[in-house]
């Protein structure tokens, strides 16, 4: 991951999005958002590292891939939702940033409901031994 050019990006646009804040808001806020997008963007190319690396250190201890699958699918929802939900803060907006959270930590556990039911019925096989 590239996080001095993140960083760069984020620091950059910050300080420009303070000095145009007065006289333009909307010009400001559009910049914010537009490095969030852009360090988003940098920041997923290391994502990709990181699950290559999970998954060749689970799949040799014979993890399901399944449920890595799912856990990294509800990581990027809490990653996704966290920034449009600051951004959307950021621009005044606080109502739409709750709603992203509940929608975002609606997303995750619809996303882990199968691994509950899976769960669930380990537990039952388990007490009926």
């Amino acid at each position: 991951m590239e996080i001095i050019k993140i960083s760069a990006v984020c620091l950059v646009a910050a300080v420009l999005a303070k000095v145009i804040q007065p006289s333009n808001r909307d010009l400001a806020a559009l910049l914010s958002i537009s490095a969030v997008i852009f360090a988003a963007f940098l920041a997923i190319d290391g994502v990709s590292e990181v699950v290559a690396g999970v998954d060749g250190i689970l799949g040799g201890i014979g993890v399901n891939k399944k449920y890595v699958e799912v856990a990294f699918r509800a990581l990027g929802i809490c990653y996704i939702c966290e920034l449009c939900s600051s951004s959307c803060r950021d621009c005044g907006e606080s109502a739409l940033g709750s709603v992203l959270d509940f929608s975002g930590r609606a997303a995750a556990s619809l996303l882990c409901l199968p691994l509950l039911k899976e769960f669930i019925d380990l537990v039952r096989r388990i007490l009926e031994i």
